[in-house]
């Protein structure tokens, strides 16, 4: 009797024992089941934020692009508007008027038409204004500067592919290039007003 008892007993604990194992196995896998399962969503909610912000980056940015190159269309347009109202207008050094035009003048009323911008009278006072940059760097409404003579000084507004207005004694109000022998030699310097 004594014996069997002996048995029950040991039986009893080695039943408690696997119950407790296994129920500590179990909560452990269930632990780690579900740690992955954070894990998983954790990153396809992580992916489909990134996957959201870069969709929002890139519309936004495509939007910029629009909206830049509208502004430079309008901007291009209200300067080829002023200008056909000056083109063909003859040059006269201190002139501001339809009768004849300098250089100067010539930039002074463009840019106060075009961009509300009111600007010194004469070349050496407008080559002090902005910011010098190269000239593979130009754009359209920067101002072109020449050195013509030894104490001669010619501006102009660069428009794209090297070609500018100005008031040039030659032709009066009209378009040349930076390209031509005459004013790749004369070249100067290339000035940033505006931001377009």
């Amino acid at each position: 009797m004594l014996y069997i008892f002996r048995i029950v007993i040991i039986l009893s604990a080695f039943l408690s024992w696997y119950a407790a194992a296994s129920t500590t196995k179990t909560t452990a896998h269930t632990i780690v089941h579900h740690s992955r399962i954070y894990r998983h969503y954790s990153h396809i909610n992580k992916h489909q934020g990134i996957l959201h912000h870069t969709h929002h980056t890139l519309k936004h940015h495509h939007l910029t692009k629009l909206q830049e190159l509208r502004h430079v269309r309008l901007v291009k347009h209200k300067i080829f508007h002023a200008y056909y109202g000056w083109e063909g207008t003859p040059y006269h050094f201190g002139g501001s008027s339809h009768r004849g035009i300098d250089c100067s003048a010539f930039v002074m009323k463009m840019y106060r038409q075009v961009f509300h911008r009111y600007l010194p009278r004469t070349t050496l006072g407008q080559v002090k204004l902005g910011r010098r940059i190269r000239k593979d760097q130009a754009k359209l409404g920067d101002l072109v500067f020449f050195k013509t003579g030894h104490n001669e000084r010619h501006v102009g507004i660069y428009l794209s592919n090297g070609d500018f207005m100005n008031s040039a004694s030659s032709r009066g109000v009209s378009i040349s290039n930076l390209h031509h022998i005459f004013w790749k030699r004369h070249f100067w310097q290339i000035r940033r007003l505006v931001t377009i």
